[in-house]
């Protein structure tokens, strides 16, 4: 649901938080499939870990980081997004980019009532993105992912 001014039309506030929500999505997407290019270009296995902030160099494991694919959700230009996850601690990628871990991540703005979520499923990567139809701050579910309405 986006808020409407008196016009009919969505408040610009509302329009400016959907669009960092929107961006903030788009850069967890191009993360991820700059994990899964680098281990192909690199011929070698990566991996990535999922945080706040957004794709980091994992803290624990054998496996180095993805070259090009740590990305910070500060790059998308937007305010304060709130990002929740099921992933394990590190995505890992094979050498010929296929995605080892994946599960669900939901992104959300303090100020805008939707979620927006991503499905990443084995061994591709993102099965689906689409709205998060639960609580964001509740026990989170990927069947809650459900494709935007148009």
């Amino acid at each position: 649901m986006i808020r409407c001014s008196l016009t009919g039309r969505p408040s610009s506030s509302a329009v400016q938080r959907r669009l960092e929500l929107d961006s903030g999505m788009r850069l967890l997407r191009v993360g991820l499939d700059r994990g899964r290019m680098a281990a192909q270009r690199d011929r070698r296995p990566c991996a990535l870990q999922l945080s706040a902030n957004g794709w980091q160099p994992p803290l624990a494991g054998d496996l180095p980081a993805c070259r090009g694919g740590v990305s910070s959700l500060a790059e998308s230009g937007a305010g304060v997004l709130e990002l929740r996850s099921n992933l394990p601690d590190a995505v890992r990628f094979t050498v010929n980019g296929l995605v080892l871990d994946g599960d669900l991540v939901v992104l959300s703005h303090p100020s805008h009532p939707q979620a927006l979520c991503l499905v990443i499923g084995l061994p591709l990567g993102i099965s689906r993105s689409g709205t998060y139809r639960g609580d964001v701050s509740g026990s989170l579910s990927s069947a809650l992912c459900q494709p935007s309405d148009a």
